[in-house]
C-alpha cells in the first residue's frame, strides 16, 4: 500500500486553491490614480481617512504603550483585509509570501504533515520517512500551538510560517491526541512532495490518485496516465478525495486527458472585461470513467470533478464535496508582500456557481470514520463502491 497523502497541501486555507501563486493574474491596471504623495486621490477629501491618521497620529505621540510605525500600519492592513470576513483573503507578510511560494514545490522544508481546511488546526496527514512519523504524529491529532503561539485563531498563513524554515532547524508543537496532549520537538527537514500517484487494479482497472494539483502535477499525471494506457485498460478510476485544489494551471493540464476539446471552467470577475473560459485541449478519454470524491475535495479538485461528470459522462462516487467556487490571485506589495485576495467566482461547464454547496456525488457513499482513504478496495468502503459503480458502466458501454 502506498504512502497517501490525504489533506490539504499543508494547510488548504492557505493554498491555493484554485488560483497559485505561480497562476496568478496580475491586476495592476486596475490600480487607482493616485497624488503625487501615494494616496489615492478619493481619500485625501475623506473624513474617513481624516480619522484614520488622527488616530495613528495620537498613538504615536500619547500612548504609554510602546509602538512602532511598522507595527500600527501592520494592524491597520490586517483590520482592514478583516473586514473583508474572507478566510481565504490574506495579508502575508515577505517571509509568509515566500512560503506560500515554495508550497507548492516539488519540495519543502518542514515536518512532514498535512493540515485540514478548517480549524481546530489538525493534521490531516503524516509523510513516511519525516520527522512528524518519526515523532509518532498521527491523522486527527490536533495542533494546539507552535512554537509557543496558540494556534487559537491562528491563520494559515501564520501556522505554515511557523512550521517552515531552516533544513537542520527545530520547531516546538504541543498536540492534542486521542489520549492526552504533549510536547514535541523536530527537525525540520526536506520533504519531497510527490502529487499523483498509479497503479493498475485487478480486472484491468486503472487507478490515478492526485493529492493536490502542485507545481509539477501536470506533467507527473501526464506521464503516469500514459504508463497506465499501455495496459489497456477497461475504465479508469480518478481518486481526488482529500485534494484541496492547487494550481489551476495544472489541473487544466490534467483535463487534457480526461475532458474532450472544450470548456472546463469559467472565471467572472468584478470587473466583467476579465471574464474567462479556461477550456480543455483534448483529446480526453473514450474510456468509462469514476472519480472518488468527498468532504476534502475542494476548488480545482472540484473544477476538474465538474468537468468530468459534465462534459466526460464520469460519476462522482463518495460524498458532496467541500464548494469552494472562488479563485484568489496572490498580489505583490512592496518589500516582498502580498495580498491574497479573492477576486473571482467561477462555474462548471453547465454553469454551476458551488460555493458553500459543492458538486453532488452521482453514487452517495460514506465512509466510516475509522477509515483512512486508501488504493486497496478490501480496506476502504468507498473504493468499493466506486469499482462497483466502474464495472457497471463498463458493462453499459459494451452494449
Amino acid at each position: 500500500m502506498k504512502a497517501r497523502r490525504i489533506g490539504a497541501a499543508i494547510l488548504s486555507a492557505l493554498i491555493l486553491v484554485a488560483g497559485s501563486s505561480a497562476v496568478t493574474w496580475y491586476i495592476a491596471t486596475q490600480k487607482a490614480r493616485v497624488a503625487s504623495d501615494g494616496v489615492p486621490a478619493s481619500m485625501l477629501t475623506s473624513t474617513q481617512f481624516d480619522r484614520f491618521v488622527s488616530t495613528y497620529q495620537l498613538i504615536r505621540r500619547e500612548s504609554i504603550w510602546k509602538n512602532t510605525p511598522n507595527q500600527l500600519l501592520l494592524g491597520a492592513t490586517n483590520g482592514m483585509v478583516g473586514t473583508l470576513h474572507d478566510q481565504f483573503t490574506n495579508y502575508l507578510t515577505g517571509g509568509q509570501t515566500r512560503n506560500l511560494e515554495s508550497v507548492l514545490s516539488p519540495t519543502y522544508v518542514g515536518i512532514g504533515i498535512e493540515m485540514s481546511l478548517g480549524r481546530p488546526l489538525t493534521i490531516q496527514a503524516v509523510f513516511p520517512n519525516t520527522p512528524a512519523s518519526r515523532a509518532g504524529l498521527k491523522p486527527g491529532d490536533k495542533i494546539l500551538d507552535i512554537n509557543g503561539h496558540s494556534t487559537h485563531g491562528m491563520s494559515p498563513a501564520n501556522a505554515v510560517a511557523l512550521m517552515h524554515g531552516r533544513v537542520g532547524t527545530q520547531v516546538t508543537v504541543r498536540v492534542s491526541t486521542a489520549h492526552s496532549a504533549k510536547s514535541l520537538t523536530l527537525t525540520r527537514a526536506t520533504i519531497p512532495f510527490p502529487t499523483v500517484y498509479s497503479l493498475m487494479l485487478p480486472n484491468h482497472i486503472a487507478y490515478m490518485n492526485i493529492m493536490e494539483f502542485g507545481a509539477d502535477t501536470g506533467p507527473e499525471a501526464v506521464q503516469q496516465f500514459h504508463q497506465l494506457m499501455a495496459h489497456h485498460p477497461r475504465g479508469i478510476l480518478l481518486d481526488l478525495r482529500d485534494n484541496p485544489g492547487g494550481e489551476l494551471t495544472q489541473a487544466l493540464q490534467v483535463a487534457n486527458l480526461f475532458v474532450p476539446k472544450g470548456p472546463v471552467v469559467s472565471l467572472k470577475y468584478k470587473n466583467p472585461a476579465k471574464n474567462t473560459t479556461y477550456n480543455s485541449n483534448g483529446p480526453g478519454t473514450h474510456l468509462p470513467v469514476v472519480v472518488l470524491v468527498n468532504g476534502n475535495t475542494a476548488s480545482a479538485a472540484e473544477i476538474l470533478s465538474a468537468a468530468i461528470q459534465e462534459r466526460q459522462g464520469g460519476e462522482l462516487v463518495g460524498t458532496r464535496t467541500y464548494g469552494k467556487g472562488i479563485v484568489q490571485e496572490v498580489i505583490p506589495l512592496s518589500d516582498g508582500a502580498s495580498l491574497k485576495l479573492t477576486v473571482a467566482r467561477y462555474y462548471t461547464p453547465n454553469g454551476d456557481y458551488i460555493e458553500h454547496k459543492g458538486l453532488t456525488p452521482n453514487v452517495r457513499v460514506t465512509e466510516p470514520p475509522s477509515v483512512q482513504p486508501s488504493d486497496i478496495p478490501s480496506q476502504d468502503p468507498q473504493l468499493q463502491a466506486a469499482l462497483k459503480v466502474l464495472e457497471e458502466k463498463i458493462s453499459a458501454s459494451q452494449h
